[in-house]
């Protein structure tokens, strides 16, 4: 089998990466071919691929959590400027984006969009709240950005809506491996059936007992029946040898899912040692707890341990929590008793506040209609731009202006955004042009057909039409523009002589294109390539005109050809998409000069705060490309004042300096310097905090136990085991037990070698019990220290 029609797809960064080097172990240098991703990575990837046939911007950036929160929480001020009628309490923003989150993650097959999330999605929602999530997915849109459900979301809409590019995908695998199947819900599980429509060759692996991702919509068993009836010549595997943990332990487990499956528990291999029983102790209150298993560390690691055969390091120690205070807690007592440690906040390196204004310098100079970004550049260090100031710009936005508009080049030079493009089609030459490549990773493809009409004072004056003869095969780009290796062979030309003659064609000229930010890296990359150097580029894009200006929600070329009834329709060849490009322009150009006054009175009136930072931009915007990633962002944090700003607080300085570091290791050295960057930006966007944890680093792991799932230790402490604490108060109440039931069986099952539970009588004044899981684990344990968890039992029967 070809292994790039091999897809492998995991839940974590860190697990693909393990992947990755499992599957070099056994295939060697055709392991680099496969193609192994997460699901957002891969969602992604076919969004970037499709992005200019379904009207979603080629150069998307992906938020997180704390930007979209971040979206919401200003949305009340904009909506404020124009109506004074509603506001939503800052408490409440992240709790509504994860319900919008929800909302896209279920929403039902008619009320899917590949243009923008409708507003049908949310019907379940408040009229207020209805109102804040459809503004949130136009702000999104606004800024070029998509949310990790919007990733999910359109992919899934653009695959079940489109049959041309669902025939493009249904075949693109032979073979799909599933790992960690039992997180997956039913909108990811669509995506996958259509991929393997084709091949019928659809592996989903996992363990089901380890459901624990309900709260985003995973549904195991729902997809095992929609599984077994889309394929129903599926065989199953059950392994039934468990080669990880001792034999006690694996008993132990088996009791613990028992209490909640029927599925039939694995079994220890035969090479098992028996191990230890598991050691139990419940404590006066929660320090007294953390200092028994700080104590007990202690002792495991300083004395030689028979029971283990030789001590164990700290690295290979967790301790597992259920709520993130008591992880605070623990690791508190962990820094007095001198305990080496670390939690997962501090793995939460992307999201810290300096690296992510660093990095919100680097999204905004590839995306320039990154608003999030913008906003961060502007709060450190201060600007001095008002409220005021920014409010005033939010009130045009009907006109078109926005407010990453201040630092563009139209706007300082003519005082509005698409000045230097009115006066072009008014008084001077625009070029709009489209190209078809091999693929679309600009470091690696090339255009193979490159095409534009000029015009003049309104008026088609030129059209130039060429062939590009490729180095790198079309490959299955073939099957959207229909273009072969043989025709380029036969047609093609001197890519070189090709480009140069096209920007002698342009010169002088405005250069247009619907989506273009993706044509203009794929022309000025291959040009690098070839030696020849753009400089400079002033463009504009009907997509984002189109977006501004016109009602609707799908602004794709076809369908915004089609409500123009222009002659020339798209087709996926470059002269054609260059022509209906050409025709919508015609017709967007009045609505943007009907409101340009107001435009330009609103920059005549704030546009001094800004000159300033345009300048600092555009000189950084003047490296990029030029310089490799590790380099650019060091200009950056110099340039930019960061480092200044932060020169007194050493650990952020200390973090800047780890984030060169990462993107030194990161920078792939076998693309150009842009490409290179933007892939970087993409494994930031997408990286969880757990994807950073190193397994050589000598210290204790303290983890929740969401975030200790797919890792693995010889010695695990689960923390906590009260009532209310795990089972949690709200679950129980909810009768959302069961779930808490499989995410205590993922603490226990992380352990290899020794297994320790223990919780605290005494919380804020009240007593607390110890868990009614106690009660599920078996016979294989013994209680040290105290006697309460014994004590309860012998009083409860039921319990066990």
């Amino acid at each position: 089998m070809e292994p790039s029609r091999i897809l492998c797809l995991t839940f974590t960064n860190r697990a693909a990466e393990e992947l990755r080097q499992r599957i070099a172990v056994y295939c060697g240098n055709q392991a680099r071919r496969v193609m192994v991703r997460t699901f957002h990575s891969l969602c992604a990837w076919m969004l970037r691929i499709e992005a200019k046939n379904i009207g979603l911007p080629s150069d998307f950036a992906i938020f997180d959590e704390e930007d979209s929160i971040g979206v919401l929480r200003s949305l009340p001020r904009q909506e404020m400027t124009k109506t004074d009628t509603h506001h939503v309490p800052s408490d409440n923003e992240a709790d509504l984006y994860h319900r919008i989150a929800r909302a896209k993650v279920h929403a039902l097959d008619e009320a899917l969009s590949i243009k923008i999330v409708p507003e049908e999605v949310f019907r379940d929602f408040t009229p207020m709240e209805r109102r804040l999530a459809v503004s949130y997915q136009q702000e999104l849109a606004s800024y070029h950005a998509v949310d990790f459900a919007d990733l999910i979301y359109f992919t899934r809409a653009m695959l079940m809506q489109s049959p041309c590019i669902r025939s493009r995908w249904d075949g693109r695998f032979s073979m799909i491996q599933v790992d960690e199947m039992q997180d997956t819900h039913l909108s990811e599980y669509q995506i996958m059936r259509i991929l393997a429509r084709r091949s019928r060759n659809l592996v989903l692996a996992g363990d089901f007992d380890q459901t624990i991702y309900e709260w985003r919509g995973s549904t195991p068993d729902r997809i095992l029946e929609r599984f077994q009836a889309d394929f129903p010549e599926a065989r199953e595997f059950s392994f039934v040898e468990n080669h990880r943990a001792t034999r006690t332990l694996i008993k132990m487990a088996g009791s613990v899912a028992a209490s909640y499956s029927n599925r039939t528990p694995p079994l220890p291999a035969q090479t098992a040692p028996v191990g230890e029983p598991v050691i139990v102790h419940f404590a006066q209150d929660s320090t007294a707890e953390a200092r028994w298993i700080a104590r007990t560390i202690r002792e495991l690691v300083r004395e030689p341990s028979s029971r283990l055969g030789s001590p164990p390091s700290y690295g290979r120690i967790g301790v597992l929590v259920r709520p993130n205070h008591r992880g605070a807690t623990i690791s508190e007592v962990f820094e007095r008793e001198g305990i080496p440690h670390l939690t997962v906040e501090a793995y939460e390196f992307f999201r810290r506040q300096e690296v992510k204004d660093a990095i919100a310098y680097l999204r905004f100079l590839c995306n320039p209609a990154d608003g999030r970004s913008f906003h961060r550049i502007l709060l450190r260090p201060a600007r001095g731009i008002g409220e005021r100031t920014i409010a005033r710009i939010y009130e045009a936005q009907g006109a078109g202006l926005r407010l990453v508009d201040m630092v563009t080049p139209s706007t300082l030079t003519t005082g509005d955004p698409f000045g230097r493009l009115l006066s072009a089609l008014k008084n001077g030459r625009v070029t709009v042009f489209d190209t078809e490549t091999t693929g679309l990773e600009p470091g690696k493809d090339e255009i193979i057909e490159l095409a534009a009409v000029q015009m003049e004072q309104g008026e088609k004056v030129g059209c130039f039409h060429r062939y590009l003869r490729n180095t790198v095969s079309v490959g299955e780009s073939e099957g959207i523009h229909g273009i072969s290796d043989a025709f380029l062979k036969e047609n093609g030309e001197e890519p070189r002589t090709v480009i140069r003659d096209f920007l002698h064609f342009a010169s002088d000229s405005v250069l247009v294109g619907h989506n273009v930010s993706f044509d203009l890296r794929m022309l000025t990359t291959h040009a690098r390539r070839l030696g020849i150097n753009m400089g400079a580029v002033e463009y504009a894009d009907t997509l984002d005109v189109a977006r501004r200006f016109l009602d609707g929600d799908d602004f794709s070329l076809e369908a915004l050809a089609r409500r123009f009834s222009i002659p020339t329709q798209p087709t996926h060849r470059a002269l054609d998409d260059a022509g209906a490009t050409c025709g919508l322009l015609v017709h967007l150009a009045p609505l943007v000069s009907a409101s340009a006054a107001q435009r330009i009175h609103v920059v005549r009136e704030t546009g001094g705060s800004f000159v300033r930072l345009a300048s600092e931009l555009r000189t950084l915007r003047d490296e990029l490309g030029r310089l490799r990633p590790p380099d650019l962002l060091k200009y950056v944090i110099k340039r930019s004042g960061l480092i200044d700003y932060y020169k007194r607080e050493p650990r952020r300085i200390e973090n800047l300096e780890e984030l060169i570091r990462v993107f030194e290791a990161r920078d792939d050295q076998k693309v150009d310097a842009l490409s290179s960057l933007e892939s970087l930006l993409r494994f930031v966007a997408l990286a969880r905090n757990v994807d950073r944890l190193d397994p050589h680093d000598e210290r204790v792991r303290v983890l929740t136990v969401h975030q200790s799932k797919g890792l693995e230790f010889d010695i695990v402490f689960v923390a906590g085991l009260s009532e209310n604490e795990f089972p949690g108060y709200y679950a129980i109440v909810q009768k959302r037990e069961p779930e808490e039931k499989r995410v205590f069986y993922v603490a226990v099952t992380r352990a290899k070698k020794m297994l320790f539970l223990s919780g605290h009588a005494n919380h804020r004044g009240k007593r607390r019990q110890p868990s009614r899981y106690f009660g599920i684990i078996g016979d294989s344990w013994r209680e040290e220290g105290s006697s309460a968890i014994t004590g309860r039992l012998r009083r409860s029967p039921g319990l066990r």
